[in-house]
Parts: structure tokens; sequence; C-alpha cells
């Protein structure tokens, strides 16, 4: 046999032995508080049994103690680990005859000596086990709330919101942004950044993709079919998408098949997308497609460090959404302003469409008007709403950027 097979058989034990310890760990720290706390005093009651009914502690040594400690030490840390290692100690010690029989009380030293080896090694264990317990709790975080997920979409508990988007040209807000929403039945409403990040690592985050594309056509077809019942111009919808959704080789497939379900016109409907996206090898075929069915594509968040020039003379995009944190520092910032404005001259140029994220003061939209952008969205207008109040503001014809409508759903 060669070194190298012999190194084999060595290379897989580790691995399996380190595979059921994570393993055995992962099952403890996702025990719940009370199932964990009852194997523990289980455990002890049984460890204190076996010695009193094989006759005291000259007949079996009293170190099953050491089960339940560990395990405390593994499932709650430091702190219980030493609380556990006293209560054996006790168990151990003054509660444990030498002899049953003879009803033989253990030596003071004898006892006290056990019990500094329970609290020693219960503290040993637990600051060995601890650098592993954050990546293992985070893990087992991150499967239940992927459960979690997947029993919300089951029973419909996400659903969009939307911001109105106004135009500082026409006065008048002119579309939507629709963004994500979690109905937790624990919980309450959950943003996006509450959910995405566990989503975007499993394939629901194609289910919540989906969701998103079929119910942001379905609300704009029905504001558009409101719209021509008023004589009024039809109204957009935005929707944000990922870049795992991006990679997606059936994404145009889905997004045609919602705007035919619907009869929604493609120019109603735009698809946002990070500056990161566009930096994916897959992504050119992706957006060629959904530009070639007729929808419209904005980079979203641009100028928050992934910008180039070569992406935007790259892509078919048709709108440049400037990021939130830029447009918080417009009017007390002068470097800001001035990226600002040669952001807005780039979409000028090139006959982009420019929109301001994130607009909240008067101030803001004074300066937006002076630099130029075309839409501007924020809690400014309105805080994002759910369909049924959309209308409402969608039907004014001359809004004010001084005196923005405030109905009170906005301000919920």
């Amino acid at each position: 046999m060669s070194r190298f097979e012999s190194v084999q058989p060595l290379a897989a034990n580790i691995r399996y032995s380190d595979y059921l310890a994570r393993t055995t760990l992962r099952a403890w720290v996702g025990m719940s508080f009370l199932s964990a706390t009852l194997i523990i005093v289980a455990g002890l009651l049984i460890s204190w049994l076996m010695p009193y009914l094989a006759g005291g502690a000259d007949s079996i040594v009293p170190h099953f103690y050491y089960v339940p400690i560990l395990f405390a030490a593994a499932r709650f840390g430091p702190g219980a680990a030493l609380i556990v290692a006293l209560v054996a100690g006790v168990l151990a010690g003054p509660l444990t005859y030498v002899d049953v029989a003879a009803a033989t009380a253990q030596e003071t030293e004898r006892w006290l000596t056990r019990t500094a080896f329970f609290v020693g090694i219960g503290q040993l264990m637990a600051w060995l086990v601890i650098p592993a317990l954050h990546p293992v709790t985070e893990e087992l975080r991150r499967m239940r709330q992927e459960f979690d997920i997947r029993r919300g979409l089951k029973h419909n508990e996400f659903f969009l919101r939307y911001q109105p988007i106004y135009s500082l040209r026409q006065r008048r807000f002119v579309g939507v942004e629709a963004l994500i929403r979690w109905q937790h039945p624990a919980h309450g409403e959950l943003a996006p950044a509450d959910f995405l990040d566990v989503a975007e690592d499993s394939s629901l985050i194609h289910d919540i993709g989906e969701l998103v594309i079929a119910e942001g056509c379905r609300q704009a077809e029905e504001w558009a079919t409101l719209a021509r019942e008023q004589g009024r111009g039809p109204w957009y919808t935005a929707i944000n998408l990922s870049a795992r959704d991006l990679v997606r080789p059936e994404l145009a497939y889905d997004v045609a098949s919602a705007l035919n379900r619907h009869h929604l016109p493609p120019e109603l409907l735009t698809i946002e997308l990070t500056e990161s996206v566009l930096a994916l090898e897959d992504a050119e075929p992706a957006l060629e497609a959904l530009k070639h069915l007729g929808v419209h594509l904005a980079i979203d968040d641009f100028g928050t460090g992934y910008s180039s020039l070569a992406y935007l003379n790259r892509f078919p995009i048709d709108t440049l959404k400037l990021d939130r944190q830029l447009v918080s520092r417009l009017g007390h910032d002068p470097s800001a302003e001035d990226l600002a404005r040669g952001i807005v001259l780039l979409a000028s140029s090139l006959g982009l469409k420019m929109v301001a994220e994130g607009i909240e003061t008067l101030e803001q939209v004074e300066r937006g008007q002076e630099l130029g952008f075309d839409l501007i969205q924020g809690f400014y207008f309105a805080r994002p709403l759910t369909a049924d109040q959309i209308p409402s503001l969608l039907m004014i014809d001359n809004v004010d950027p001084d005196h923005p409508p405030t109905p009170e759903a906005t301000r919920a």
C-alpha cells in the first residue's frame, strides 16, 4: 500500500468526525430552550440515580454528570455550564452516599475535588465551543428563515407596496415603484432587508421574483385600465429583480407571459437592476432578451461605487436611478452636488431618464429641480402605500411640490 493510499482513510475519518461533530452541535444548538432544559434536568437525575441504584459512589464513580454538563456548555454557554456543574457537584457529593446500604456520606474533600473537575471541564468545553457557536447559530437561523419564507409564500403572506414617482416637469405622479413586503404572522410587516439575503442564497428568490413580476404586471394593468377610463395617460410600474433572477434562462419568458396574461403594454413595465448585476457575465443576453420584449430597464442605486461608463454603453439601459445616499447629501455637500450634476449631464447625453430616490425634504426637491432630475421619489411625497391608496395620488393633475398631497394613509 502506498503512503498516499494509507493517508486517504485517515483523511476520510477526519472529515467524517468533523461532519459528525458539526451535525451534533447543530442539533444541540437548534433544540428549543424547553427541550434542552428538560434534557439537562433528566441527565442530572439519571446521573444521580445510577450510583444510588448501584449501591453508592464506591460501586460506580459518578462520571455520568459530564454528559449534561457538556450539553449545557454547548447549548447555552459558560454561564449555564457553571450552574449545571455546581448542581452536579451537590448531587454527586452531599446527596450521594459512598455506601447506600450503610448511609455513609462522602468525604468533603472528595466531592469538592469532583465538583472542581465538573466546573473546569464544563468551562473548558464552553470556551472551546464558543468559536463554532456563531456560525452554527447563524446557519440554523437562516435554515429556519428559509423554511419560514417557504411557508409564507405558500400562505400568500408576501405582497407589494408602491411608492409614487413624481415628475418635476409634468408636476404630477407618473408611476410607482413596487416594493416587496412580508406580512409575517409573528413579526408583522417585514421589509426586504429582513429576508431577501436568505432568499437569495436559495431558490426561493426565484419564487419571490415570479410573484413580484406577476403581481406587478397585474396591478399595472388595473391602473392602466383606470387611466383609460378617466381619459388620462397611463402610469408605469417599476419592479426590482435580483442578480440570481437575471441569470435565470426563463426570466424573459416569465416576464413575457405576465405581460400577455394581463394585457399590459411592455413600455409600462420598468425592471430595476443594481449596478453590480451588470458585472455578471450572463447579464448581456438576459438584458437584450428583456429589452426585446419592449420593457424599460433601469440601473438602481447608481453612483454607489460600481459605476462604469462601459456598462452604459454596452447595455440597453433606459433610466438611471441616483443612489439615495448621494441624494441625502444634496444641499450641504458641494462634492455630492457636483457628482449629481455630472450624472445628470451623462444621462442627458445618452438619452436616459434620471430618477432620484430617497427625497425626504423640500430642499432636496428644489436641488433636484436645479440639477435637472426628471423624476423623484421618496418619503417627502409618500411612504410605500398599498395598491388601493395609489390611484388617489395618480389622479391628481397638478401636484405642488411645496405642498404635496398627504392622505392619512401616507402617514402610516
